[in-house]
């Protein structure tokens, strides 16, 4: 059997198994670009399954060192191929003779409130505008707006349940502003379906893919020439950046954004510093 014949069961045989972890549609998506470029970088007569240690190493050099991509852009495919030899034929790649790179710790990008505004209040179409609130007035992942089921919104209590990474289930606010705008929205599409999500897809899809979300904030930025460091992942940040502004605690906030740790809660302190206003040297005297 050739490689073109067995690309499709591999590729199959990993997302089954990935699916079965509970991992994300983002993180299956990845892992499937990810090992199709490594494939296709090989002909037929190529025995992927007998690739060296040296010839992987050869690959990520040319394809993502020599080209200057990011320790990120590395680090993902590396774990995607790491994960396809373990999958697929039974084999550990040596950590120590392929190693992940450090990324450089950056500070996330978050969009001014001034900025959310116009956006917001310039958006007619009213499923992108709860997109936009949702992401920066509680704090969601795209693939966290995409699942968002009709029963997890508590009104009454103005509290989100949101089911992140690894399935975990966490509580988040729900200002007002959001639920008004929920409440509107429920009521133009007259729901009559039964998948319980709120973001109904196309194509026989029960909720809108996540992709979708994010190639409409692609759409935004270009829109409103916003900067390149911009993301749709931004809008989280700027959420728990201002939260923290207005007086809110860590804690709180770290249950909010679903970390497992405080240290990657922790960031938004430093971003969330008024240096204007931060006592110390009295540099008048």
């Amino acid at each position: 059997m050739n490689n073109e014949k067995n690309k499709k069961i591999w590729l199959k045989k990993c997302e089954e198994t990935l699916k079965m972890g509970g991992r994300s549609d983002v993180t299956i998506r990845n892992y499937r670009f990810a090992i199709i470029r490594f494939l296709n970088r090989y002909d037929e007569k190529t025995i992927i399954k007998k690739l060296t240690i040296d010839d992987l190493t050869k690959y990520f050099k040319k394809e993502f060192l020599d080209k200057n991509l990011s320790a990120s852009s590395y680090n993902i495919n590396l774990h995607a191929i790491r994960y396809f030899y373990l999958v697929c034929f039974d084999r550990n790649i040596s950590k120590v003779l392929l190693p992940t790179s450090k990324v450089r710790k950056r500070y996330p990008t978050i969009i001014s409130k001034e900025q959310f505004l116009i956006m917001v209040n310039n958006e007619e179409n009213l499923e992108h505008k709860c997109w936009l609130l949702l992401s920066f007035c509680c704090g969601l992942r795209i693939c966290e707006v995409a699942t968002l089921r009709i029963e997890d919104i508590n009104s009454k209590e103005h509290k989100l349940k949101v089911l992140g990474k690894g399935n975990k289930e966490r509580f988040t606010i729900l200002p007002d502003i959001v639920i008004n705008y929920l409440r509107l929205y429920y009521k133009k599409k007259s729901y009559t379906h039964k998948t319980g999500y709120l973001f109904v897809g196309y194509n026989n899809n029960p909720h809108v893919l996540a992709r979708s979300v994010g190639n409409y904030f692609t759409y935004l930025k270009r829109e409103y020439n916003l900067p390149k460091e911009i993301t749709e992942h931004s809008l989280r940040h700027s959420f728990a950046t201002y939260y923290l502004m207005n007086g809110g605690d860590l804690l709180t906030l770290k249950s909010m954004m679903g970390h497992k740790t405080l240290t990657s809660t922790s960031i938004y302190i430093h971003m969330s510093n008024d240096f204007n206003n931060i006592k110390g040297i009295d540099y008048a005297k």
